[in-house]
C-alpha cells in the first residue's frame, strides 16, 4: 500500500460517516477519556476491526495505523492526537 492510498477502503463508508463526532482528552484523574457519539464510536470501531483484518504483508507498510486527530481524521477541536496502530510481534506469549 502506498502512502497516497486510502487507508482501509473497505470500512470508509463507517469511517468518514456524516456526523461522526469524537473527542480524545485526559480526564481528572489524568486517564485517556474517548467520547463519542454513536456514529463515531461506530467508525472509531470500523478502524480498530479494519486494522485486526489487515494481512501480515500490511503490517509492514502505512496501512498498519491510523492517525485521529482534529486536523487529519477529523476529531472535535482540542482532542488529543491518537494513532491506532496494529502490532503483533513483541506481544509476551499468552496463554489460551
Amino acid at each position: 500500500m502506498s502512502e497516497g492510498r486510502e487507508r482501509l477502503p473497505e470500512k470508509s463508508d463507517a469511517i468518514l460517516a456524516p456526523g461522526a463526532r469524537l473527542s480524545v482528552n485526559v480526564d481528572g484523574r489524568g486517564a485517556i477519556e474517548i467520547v463519542g457519539n454513536r456514529i463515531g464510536l461506530r467508525a472509531l470501531a470500523a478502524i480498530c476491526g479494519g486494522l485486526a483484518e489487515l494481512t501480515v504483508e500490511e503490517l509492514t507498510t502505512p496501512a498498519n495505523h491510523y492517525h485521529l486527530d482534529e486536523d487529519f481524521w477529523g476529531t472535535e477541536k482540542g482532542s488529543l492526537p491518537l494513532t491506532v496502530r496494529r502490532q503483533e510481534d513483541g506481544w509476551p506469549e499468552t496463554r489460551g
